[in-house]
């Protein structure tokens, strides 16, 4: 188990309420990290992150944006036209 210093900046990472996104910085790490949260995580320290992100203790949760999805060119794009 590590050694949470802090958790901040989080973020809804699902639109199903599930997931919260945090940076948080472990003692035994030098640098921040982002680490998922959910509810249903199968460590204990997990749910807890994620139980504390809920109550408020690490900043207002800010809202889910869903990732835009990518648009597929299926046009053929001319190579050597003569």
């Amino acid at each position: 188990m590590f050694t949470l210093q802090y958790a901040k900046n989080p973020i809804w990472n699902s639109d199903d309420g599930q997931h919260i996104l945090l940076t948080v910085k472990w003692e035994e790490f030098n640098e921040e990290m982002p680490f998922s949260a959910t509810s249903y995580d199968p460590e204990p320290w997990g749910v807890d992150l994620y139980n504390r992100a809920v109550a408020g203790e690490f900043g207002e949760i800010s809202p889910y944006v869903a990732p835009i999805q990518p648009v597929i060119n299926f046009e053929p794009t001319p190579t050597n036209a003569e």
